[in-house]
Formats: structure tokens, sequence, C-alpha cells
């Protein structure tokens, strides 16, 4: 079926259809039109505006890099630049578009915290306008404006990421009972393998399988898992 688009431009503005023919098919197959597929983005494009208007009504005070929230957010901020101009490359446009859905909800999480930097909230919300203008010009101009700036967003320079804050200081280790994935945990990098194990044993999940039980053997393999 052929889906003529100005019922749609006429209901939800040309940025959201196009941020929908972007977000809801991969750009060389296509796919079937779906109703509810751009009512979702039309509630993504809402909660964007919603979460930087919060954002402009704060005063900006604090320091910018603290502690381990603003280092989460920080690697959100510069995980989605890099993967949104790897994807914009590849005209994929669809992950592009789904990077900064997840990079909205690591603001808005981090915007929900009592203690924050209001300053560095500002600035990562900033590196959220500037890559969404090419998928949606008009809107990301009156995101920008909300912001208080002044001159066009087209007119700043694209976010590039920093591979530093990419790099992270804990590593994810499932944790197997049998070979069977049992919980998941986070430990700092160069632990020592005992303190892995011990940490493992102690896990919340962890633990009350283990009681009562004989632990024959137990794998560690670093960086990836831990097997009782």
């Amino acid at each position: 079926n052929v889906v003529s688009p100005d019922k749609y431009i006429d209901e939800y503005g040309s940025d959201i259809f196009r941020l929908y023919l972007m977000f809801g098919f991969s750009y060389t197959e296509g796919g079937p039109w779906n109703d509810d597929g751009i009512r979702s983005v039309a509630k993504f494009a809402e909660r964007t505006e919603r979460l930087v208007r919060r954002v402009a009504a704060l005063r900006g005070a604090g320091e910018n890099i603290s502690g381990e929230a603003e280092k989460e957010l920080n690697y959100a901020r510069n995980y989605a630049a890099k993967n949104i101009s790897r994807d914009l490359e590849a005209f994929s446009f669809n992950t592009s578009v789904a990077r900064l859905m997840e990079y909205v909800s690591a603001l808005v999480k981090y915007e929900s915290l009592e203690n924050k930097s209001e300053k560095f909230l500002k600035e990562c919300t900033d590196d959220r306008v500037r890559p969404f203008a090419p998928f949606a010009p008009h809107f990301s101009e009156e995101l920008w404006e909300i912001l208080g700036h002044k001159e066009s967003v087209f007119s700043e320079k694209y976010p590039v990421a920093d591979e530093k804050a990419l790099v992270r200081d804990e590593t994810e280790y499932a944790v197997q009972i049998n070979s069977k994935i049992r919980a998941r945990m986070m430990v700092a990098k160069d632990t020592a393998r005992e303190d892995i194990e011990a940490a493992a044993r102690a896990n919340p999940e962890i633990a009350p399988l283990l009681e009562g039980k004989n632990v024959k053997k137990c794998i560690v393999v670093p960086g990836r898992l831990v097997n009782f």
C-alpha cells in the first residue's frame, strides 16, 4: 500500500515524519508503514522537549566531572557521539536514532538524581541536540533556542567522541552455575582472581544458590565470567 505523507505531516510535522522514516526502516531495505511507530517517535520527541525545557530552567551550578554518575553519563555521551557518526557514514539511520534515544534515557536518569552537576547536565544536553539536528532540523533549532543559544545549531561543531571516556574502569562478569548464567556483576579492572571469585560467591543472587553445596571447581575467565 502507498502511504500518503500529507496527513501524517499535518498531524505530527515534517520533522517527526522524517524521523520515523529514518528510524522505522532500514535505508536499503525499507519496510511496512506502522502508525504505532510514528506515534512512538512523536512521544520520543515530546520526551526530549520536556527534558530540554527542564534543563534550560536549571541554574547550571556544580562542577563538570566529580563522581561515578557523571562518569557514566559522560560515557553515554561519547558512546552516542562515536556510534551516531559511524552509523551516519554507513547510512544506518535507524541505529543512529536508536543511539539518540538511549542517550536521552541516560540524561533523564542523571537528571532524576538529587545530587548532580547542573552545569554538566546542561553541557551534555547540548550534546544531545547537536547530533539530533541532521535528523530533525526545525525541531532541533527550537530546542537549541530553548537552551538559550542565540546562533543556529548548524553553526556549531558536530560532537566528536573522546575515546578516553569510553574506557571503563569496571568490567561486567557473567556469573554461572554449571555453565548457566545466574547473575551479572561489575568488577573493577585488575581485580585479583581470588577477589573476583569472592565477589561472585557473595553476590546476593548467587550466595543462596551455593548455600549448603560443595563447589567442586570455580573457573574465572578474566574480563568475562565466573563459573561454579
